[in-house]
C-alpha cells in the first residue's frame, strides 16, 4: 500500500510540475523558467522538482514531450488541409484561427521552445528530431525537393509564421483578410515557375553603422552575443566583451542594460525589416512616372518589379535561409523570442513591423505603380511566411533551397495584374 501511495504521489506531483511549467513558460520564456520558481509554482518542494529533473532544461525537455509536442504535431498536420480550395480548407481555417487566439493554449510556449531549441543542446536532442520527423511523414522531401514537397513546407512555414505573430499580439482576425487574397492565390497556384533558378549571392548587412563609435560598437556587440545565446543570457559583461570595450563604457552610454536592449531591438529590427521587405531591393525612383499606376504588362516599372521579387527570392534563399545566414537568422528569431516574453522589446517589433509593412507597401507602390491596397497582402504574408521558414530552417535544416519562385511568382502575377485591372 505504501508503494502504491508513493507512486500515486509522484505521478501527482508530475503534473502539478507540468502544469506549473507550462504556464510559468508562457509567462517567462524558456530562459528564466528556474526550479525554485516551478516548486512554488506547483506548491511543492524543490526536492520534488530534481527527484524528476535533473536541471531546468531537463525540465524544458519534460515540457516538450508531455505537454506540447502533441499539440504542435496537431497544429502543423491541420495546416495541410490548407492546401486544396473547398470544405476541408474553410474548416482547417477555422480550427487554425481558434488556435492562434487562444492566450492559454499549448502552442505559444511550443513556439518558445521551438525558437530556442537550436541552442540548447538538451532540448535540441527532442525537439529537432520531432519536427523533422513530422515534416517527413507528411512528404516534407530534402533539398532539392518536388514542388508538392516545397508547396507543403511553404504551407507549414505559414501556419507557424502566423502563430509566431499571434503569440506577440500581432495576428488576428483582421490581419488574416488583409493576406487571404494572396495567401490563396499562392496556394492556389499550380503552375510551374517560369522565372529562372536564382542565381548568384545576395546579402542584406545589418551592421548598425550611425557615426556614433561607442553605441554602435555595444549595438553591434550585443547583435553578436544574442544571435549565439538570446536577450536573457546576454550579459553585460559580455557584450561589453564583443564590442571591444570595457563594462564601464556601456553603462556611460546606457543607463541600464535593459535600455541598451530596447535601443539594438529598435535600430536591427527597423534595418531587418525594412531591408527584408523592400528597401534593400528596390530603391525609390529618382524621377516620377506621369502615370501613378501600371495599365499593362508592357510597362517598363513590371519588369522593374519582376526583377526586385527575383532578388527577394534571393535573398530569402541566400540569407535568411542559407547556413551563411545563420547568425543573422537567429537575431531575429531570439529578439522574436524575447518579444512573446518583453514588453519593451514587444514595443519595439511592433513599431518596427508596422513601419516596415507600410514603408514596402509604399515604395512599391511609388517605384512600380502597384496599388498600395494590392501590395499589402503580399508584404504582410511574406512576413509571416519569413518568421515561419527561419524557425523550421532552424529546426530541420529542411528550408535551405525551396523554390522560392512557387511564392514570389504568384505574388508577382497577382500584384501586376489585380493593379492593372483595378486602373486599366
Amino acid at each position: 500500500m505504501t508503494t502504491g501511495r508513493r507512486r500515486s504521489d509522484a505521478a501527482r506531483n508530475d503534473e502539478l510540475l507540468l502544469d506549473a511549467g507550462v504556464d510559468l513558460l508562457r509567462e517567462k520564456g524558456p530562459d528564466r523558467l528556474g526550479a525554485l520558481e516551478l516548486a512554488r509554482s506547483a506548491e511543492l518542494t524543490t526536492g520534488a522538482v530534481y527527484s524528476r529533473y535533473e536541471n531546468t532544461e531537463e525540465i524544458l525537455v519534460g515540457l516538450w514531450q508531455h505537454r506540447l509536442s502533441g499539440a504542435m504535431r496537431s497544429f502543423i498536420e491541420t495546416s495541410m488541409q490548407t492546401l486544396d480550395p473547398g470544405p476541408q480548407r474553410n474548416e482547417a481555417q477555422m480550427v487554425i484561427a481558434r488556435a492562434l487566439t487562444n492566450p492559454v493554449g499549448p502552442l505559444t510556449p511550443a513556439i518558445s521552445l521551438m525558437i530556442a531549441a537550436p541552442r540548447i543542446p538538451e532540448l535540441a536532442e527532442v525537439v529537432i528530431p520531432d519536427v523533422t520527423s513530422w515534416l517527413r511523414e507528411l512528404g516534407v522531401e530534402e533539398s532539392p525537393a518536388s514542388p508538392q514537397s516545397d508547396r507543403k513546407l511553404l504551407t507549414v512555414g505559414f501556419v507557424i509564421g502566423c502563430l509566431y505573430f499571434a503569440a506577440v499580439d500581432l495576428f488576428d482576425a483582421a490581419n488574416w483578410e488583409v493576406m487571404k487574397p494572396a495567401a490563396h492565390m499562392v496556394l492556389d497556384n499550380r503552375d510551374e515557375p517560369s522565372w529562372p533558378v536564382p542565381d548568384g549571392e545576395l546579402h542584406h548587412d545589418i551592421t548598425i553603422d550611425t557615426g556614433d563609435t561607442t553605441r554602435d560598437a555595444l549595438v553591434n556587440g550585443a547583435a553578436r552575443v544574442i544571435a549565439r545565446g538570446g536577450v536573457e543570457r546576454a550579459t553585460t559583461q559580455r557584450i561589453a566583451r564583443a564590442a571591444g570595450l570595457p563594462t564601464s563604457a556601456l553603462f556611460s552610454d546606457y543607463r541600464t542594460r535593459q535600455a541598451l536592449f530596447g535601443d539594438v531591438a529598435e535600430k536591427l529590427l527597423n534595418r531587418l525589416y525594412k531591408g527584408a521587405r523592400g528597401e534593400y531591393l528596390a530603391p525609390a525612383p529618382t524621377s516620377s512616372h506621369p502615370d501613378p499606376f501600371i495599365r499593362s504588362r508592357q510597362d517598363p516599372r513590371a519588369s522593374a518589379y519582376e526583377q526586385a521579387l527575383r532578388n527577394q527570392a534571393m535573398l530569402a534563399n541566400r540569407t535568411l535561409l542559407a547556413p551563411s545566414g545563420r547568425d543573422q537568422r537567429r537575431l531575429r528569431l531570439e529578439f522574436h523570442l524575447a518579444a512573446i516574453h518583453d514588453a519593451d522589446i514587444r514595443r519595439a517589433l511592433h513599431l518596427a513591423d508596422v513601419d516596415a509593412n507600410s514603408h514596402a507597401a509604399a515604395l512599391f507602390e511609388n517605384a512600380f505603380g502597384l496599388d498600395i491596397d494590392v501590395v499589402r497582402p503580399g508584404v504582410e504574408m511574406l512576413r509571416v511566411l519569413a518568421q515561419g521558414m527561419m524557425l523550421l530552417e532552424e529546426c530541420t535544416g529542411l528550408a535551405h533551397g525551396i523554390d522560392t519562385r512557387l511564392v514570389f511568382e504568384p505574388l508577382f502575377n497577382y500584384a501586376v495584374d489585380e493593379t492593372i485591372r483595378r486602373h486599366a
